[in-house]
């Protein structure tokens, strides 16, 4: 096998979504509310100097938001609230 046959497996298979997992760190970094400007930025640098490490290392260490947790709360308390369909919900027991 050559290193040309195995380059399209490698784009599509490993390259193309690391870089979709890298671009949504980034953009989750730059959007989130509760962290201040110094780690926002030291994040924003560890991410782009070592891409894959430090977006890894990133989402291991990321904290939920208040957001998160409450709407985490709330489908935990309610689970036919997170039912989406608009027929019919499911009876609750």
């Amino acid at each position: 096998m050559t290193v040309l046959a195995v380059t399209p497996f490698v784009w599509v298979f490993i390259l193309i979504p690391l870089l979709i997992v890298w671009a949504i760190g980034v953009v989750d970094i730059v959007r989130r509310h509760d962290l201040g400007t110094g780690p926002r930025v030291g994040w924003i640098i560890v991410v782009i100097l070592f891409p894959f490490v430090g977006t890894a290392v990133y989402w291991f260490l990321r904290k939920p938001s208040e957001k998160e947790i409450e709407e985490a709360q709330q489908v935990a308390a309610d689970p036919a609230e997170g039912w989406q369909d608009t027929h019919q919900r499911p009876p609750v027991s």
